[in-house]
């Protein structure tokens, strides 16, 4: 992948993240076997923080629902706050400092944004 972005509801084979040089992929891990199968030499894995990323993950699966009738994206969207830390976000180099990625990009209270800090 080398922009956009991508939720997967289901499961994934091995080598995921293979060649993503761009874009955002958010990953449900309802049984907890998704890092092994994750290429972590290539993005970076991190769970949902930001609040832009939660809503830019929140908004996708509800918009699927509504296009396709989907019961297991209708199922997480009623116990959001139980599934969303069940979400990896991968995050290539080129989006780390993005807002959807970076949870240090939240704004204050005056609408400024906060400097970003080294991890």
């Amino acid at each position: 992948m080398t922009g956009g972005c991508v939720v997967v509801l289901g499961k994934v084979g091995r080598n995921v993240a293979a060649g993503m040089t761009g874009g955002l992929a958010y990953i449900l891990d309802e049984d907890d076997t998704l890092m092994p199968k994750v290429n972590k030499e290539i993005v970076k894995v991190q769970r949902v923080t930001a609040s832009v990323g939660q809503m830019q993950l929140k908004s996708l699966i509800e918009a699927h629902v509504e296009k396709t009738g989907s019961s297991k994206g209708a199922a997480i969207l009623k116990e959001w706050d139980t599934n969303l830390p069940l979400f990896w976000q991968l995050v290539p180099p080129s989006e780390e400092d993005t807002p959807e990625a970076c949870a240090a990009y939240e704004a204050n209270s005056a609408g400024q944004v906060t400097s970003l800090q080294s991890a």
